[in-house]
């Protein structure tokens, strides 16, 4: 289970410009770099807010991360410990980065129960979102294979882990 709180709520069409702008797309490599400059334009006070807490969620409606395949939005978001992402949807490729990188995403019916400051519980194994703020739940569903990934820090993490207990078995 993760607990986080929503330090940002945004609407319909937020787009991987929007999270990190192109322009620095073509001067960094390291994860860490896209950090700063996370929704740089679109919410100037994303960082700020962020580094209130160190386990961030931002809710929005549809199509979140929408746009070009740009693997640095979801750093953008890691850097900035965005632990979980709730929306109404993904894109299938902002989907996938997430998925491989370990960034919790859960598509929920409606997020208009969840808002800025709620502090939240996320339980993947039972498909559930607790808002500790209004004692109310929100129920998700989620592919058993994408729960297991999520939970262990993405397919990067799984493979990670997978290799390890392989290397344990040989000694």
């Amino acid at each position: 289970m993760m607990v986080g709180k929503v330090t940002s709520v945004f609407g319909d069409d937020v787009n991987t410009d929007d999270i990190i702008p192109a322009p620095y797309l073509i001067r960094g490599q390291d994860p860490a770099y896209f950090g700063p400059y996370a929704f740089e334009r679109y919410d100037p006070q994303f960082v700020a807010r962020c580094k209130a807490t160190d386990k961030n969620i931002v809710v929005a409606g549809r199509n979140f991360g929408c746009g070009s395949s740009r693997e640095q939005a979801v750093y953008a978001l890691q850097v900035n410990h965005v632990v979980c992402v709730i929306a109404r949807s993904f894109p299938d490729i902002f989907y996938r980065n997430s998925l491989a990188n370990g960034l919790t995403l859960i598509a929920v019916a409606d997020a208009a129960g969840l808002a800025l400051g709620d502090e939240l519980e996320v339980d993947l194994d039972a498909g559930t979102i607790r808002n500790r703020a209004r004692a109310a739940a929100v129920s998700f569903e989620m592919k058993e294979e994408d729960r297991r990934a999520f939970q262990q820090g993405g397919t990067v993490g799984r493979v990670r882990a997978h290799l390890e207990e392989i290397l344990r078995a040989r000694k």
